[in-house]
């Protein structure tokens, strides 16, 4: 990694955060430390398992700490990742299970209330809701996001106009100088279809959904050949998507790179999530609907809390 000048350098060379406001650099940091830590596989907390995801989000975190570095001489760019993880996941208790982990890294994740996990294992009964469902202020703040709407911010570029006006009725018309702020571009997005998880087991999500039980996909080629059967038989016209999701910081992404449906704020990566999306034909309802695959007990099993 280069050392502190050359990165100093570097990011004041392009200062995408310059026209951030202070206490959304503080927020800024809370929101990066927040996804330093997960869970291993008996519920203690560690470093997040992407080493790729490690370095974006420690590049991150020093560039805001140099953005207040240029504003205020005084500010401290030292810092400790180990009291970083430890401040962040304050708070956070490993579950009390039922029965201990015996399964290995590579899975999928739902976490929920455990009469729906129950009912997905034994029946494969799987609700499938329109990505506008998850707007929903009732939902907890793992949950609720604006998925048909996304927005970076171009601090480095502007649209340039001239203004004109008067600072009196009668007085002469001038030209105003504007003030400047930040250039957001804005990604709409039409509704789909979408069931979300997490790629891999990672006991923190229990706290953040507010779930009693985990659903766990260990054959993840046979569930998803399943679920996309079941869902082609009641809405044959579908367009089906699955992967991981692509998480982006509005500062620091370019519009052109956000992909529909499958791009989230980086706020959310903790959660690493696996998508799996439906697109619809124009003029088609979008209301929530059930599929039952039959029992997937053969393929995954469930992690309840005790």
């Amino acid at each position: 990694m280069p050392n502190v000048d050359e990165m100093l350098q570097a990011y004041k060379a392009d200062r995408y955060l310059r026209r951030a406001v202070d206490i959304a650099l503080e927020e800024r940091l809370q929101s990066i430390a927040r996804n330093l830590w997960s869970t291993d596989r008996h519920g203690n907390v560690v470093a997040t398992r992407d080493p790729n995801h490690r370095k974006t989000l420690l590049k991150l975190y020093i560039e805001t700490l140099f953005e207040q570095k240029l504003r205020h001489p005084t500010s401290d760019l030292r810092f400790d990742e180990g009291q970083l993880r430890a401040s962040s996941s304050k708070g956070f208790l490993p579950p009390r299970l039922k029965s201990q982990i015996t399964f290995g890294p590579q899975c999928l994740a739902k976490f929920g209330k455990w009469q729906h996990m129950i009912s997905a294992l034994k029946q494969g009964r799987i609700r499938v809701a329109p990505a506008s469902a998850y707007n929903d202020p009732s939902l907890n703040a793992a949950q609720k996001d604006e998925e048909l709407q996304h927005h970076v911010r171009t601090p480095n570029e502007r649209i340039d106009m001239k203004l004109y006006g008067r600072y009196a009725p009668d007085g002469e018309e001038v030209e105003i100088t504007p003030q400047w702020g930040e250039l957001i571009r804005y990604m709409q997005v039409t509704n789909f279809f979408v069931w979300c998880c997490g790629l891999g087991y990672d006991s923190r999500l229990f706290g953040e959904f507010q779930a009693e039980a985990a659903l766990i996909v260990l054959d993840q080629s046979d569930f998803v050949d399943r679920f996309a059967r079941a869902v082609a038989n009641q809405k044959p016209n579908v367009r089906f998507e699955h992967r991981g999701i692509g998480y982006y910081d509005p500062y620091t992404t370019r519009r052109d790179q956000l992909t529909p449906a499958f791009s989230k704020n980086l706020k959310y990566l903790y959660q690493n999530e696996y998508r799996f999306v439906w697109w619809m034909p124009e003029g088609e309802t979008f209301d929530p609907f059930f599929v039952e695959l039959g029992s997937i007990e053969d393929i995954a099993t469930i992690v309840e809390l005790a």
